[in-house]
């Protein structure tokens, strides 16, 4: 009798990704003893504008890099390639169609656990997936919503402990604006700041294409 492979996603836009993702991965996949685990990339995230975001493809290729070398680890590309606004609950079922023979953890942030029941068809996001809460202060009491206890008592929502990182995608875009600035010292500092955030080889694309900031007014 096979087991179920074990899969963990990250999801999220990726605008850009950086290493406060590469831990959240690490941390989930150790919590869940994971075979692998699938970035999978917003295509036109329904919560979110999308004014800030970084082309699909240039966020794709970011991800491919921050990922390479790591034989566990690789990108799921459905929701790029879908067209329209994306929803977790259809990429789920999508992909517990085409694999059957896996089992689902999706990673959340403590953020996202407090507006989990404004997602569409909340309630059957759990016939697909454990739903993994990625909680950075790992200690003390985990706070879920009332509607969500029951969840949690049946082991389909759970905690995921992981060190403080800190870093965020919005950071990271705002320091590549100040690298525009006129102020040779302000420039350096965010960039010196880019360069800490990232993947090495994310910072040395994003050098290479300057897909964020804007002229300081």
């Amino acid at each position: 009798m096979s087991t179920s492979r074990q899969i963990c996603i990250i999801g999220g836009t990726f605008n850009p990704v950086h290493l406060g993702h590469l831990q959240m991965a690490r941390s989930a996949q150790a919590q869940c003893m994971a075979d692998e685990v699938w970035f999978l990339p917003a295509g036109q995230p329904w919560q979110k504008p999308d004014d800030e975001l970084a082309p699909a493809e240039s966020r794709r290729r970011m991800v491919e890099l921050a990922i390479e070398g790591v034989h566990s680890w690789r990108l799921e590309a459905h929701e790029l390639l879908h067209s329209g606004p994306t929803y977790t609950v259809d990429t789920l079922e999508h992909l517990c169609d085409q694999f059957p023979d896996h089992a689902f953890s999706f990673v959340i942030g403590t953020d996202q656990l407090d507006n989990l029941t404004s997602w569409k068809h909340w309630r059957s996001l759990f016939d697909y997936a454990r739903i993994g809460v990625v909680d950075r202060l790992q200690h003390g009491e985990f706070k879920v919503p009332d509607a969500l206890k029951s969840h949690l008592v049946h082991n389909r929502l759970f905690r995921i402990p992981m060190p403080a990182v800190n870093v965020s995608s919005t950071h990271i875009r705002r320091q590549f604006e100040l690298m525009q600035s006129g102020n040779p010292e302000v420039a350096e500092t965010a960039r010196y700041r880019i360069e800490a955030s990232l993947p090495g080889p994310v910072y040395e694309y994003l050098m290479r294409n300057p897909i964020y900031g804007r002229p300081q007014p």
